[in-house]
């Protein structure tokens, strides 16, 4: 099958038995399908082995004390099941696939993604290892970033947060040409993929000086939060998108 021998997690137990697990590519696309092998080979003496634990990991940041915090999560986990004996010097390769997450973080600036191996060994201790891979946006994710670079905006960074019960990463865009250069400080950008929708929350920084609302000068805030959603079909669609994203914008930013 041609795979590409990326080791993903190599694993000595009692006896010697030795897992490799191998992805047919070291590059993916959020959302895509992946396909690996499982290849179990026994050690010098037979062994009964349960399961093998496949984990998308990330590492996320979060606020305590006013301190920042970095953890790592769990993004997705998978099991595959070999519930057999291994016999001394046996050769089993099992394939896998499973589908990443349109939701999955990104592989840049500071966001990591790795995939974590857990091999579960019948009355001896589980042991564990891991691989980074490469993730690339989705076609969704990469249509709304092109659409707020052509209104002007530069993407500056991104972190990974826990926001909305889940591991999101976050985009900071920066408003470098076009009508909201001094309008705005910055546009903070979550996107958030559902089975048959989109979800952008939009976190407005806006610049003080530009700052009108009666709220904000009560309060001293000069942030807005908007939400919009898109079907599968329109997060897609560049142009429907960037005169979405627009208007939103329009309306909270005079």
């Amino acid at each position: 099958m041609g795979l590409f021998k990326n080791t993903l997690a190599r694993v000595l137990g009692i006896g010697g038995t030795r897992i490799d697990t191998k992805l047919e590519k070291t590059e993916y696309q959020a959302g895509e399908r992946v396909k690996g092998e499982l290849y179990i080979k026994g050690g010098r003496v037979k062994q009964e082995l349960d399961s093998v634990f496949l984990h998308v990991m990330t590492e996320y940041q979060i606020e305590s004390n006013d301190k920042i915090i970095n953890k790592n999560g769990t993004l997705q986990k998978f099991i595959v099941s070999v519930d057999r004996i291994i016999n001394a010097n046996e050769e089993v390769v099992i394939p896998f696939f499973f589908t990443l997450s349109e939701n999955t973080p990104v592989s840049l600036h500071k966001s990591h993604i790795w995939i974590k191996t857990h091999l579960e060994i019948e009355k001896a201790v589980d042991q564990y290892d891991a691989d980074g891979v490469q993730v690339v946006p989705s076609v969704g994710l990469k249509t709304v970033i092109q659409a707020l670079q052509e209104e002007g905006f530069v993407l500056r960074d991104s972190e990974n947060k826990k926001k909305y019960g889940k591991i999101i990463q976050e985009f900071e865009f920066y408003p470098m040409n076009g009508e909201f250069r001094g309008k705005l400080e910055e546009v903070e950008v979550n996107y958030l993929s559902f089975d048959k929708t989109v979800d952008l929350i939009l976190q407005l920084n806006q610049n003080q000086k530009e700052t009108t609302s009666k709220f904000s000068k009560l309060f001293g805030t000069d942030e807005n939060n908007v939400r919009i959603s898109f079907s599968k079909d329109h997060i897609t669609d560049k142009d429907f998108v960037r005169k979405s994203v627009v208007n939103a914008i329009k309306r909270h930013v005079k």
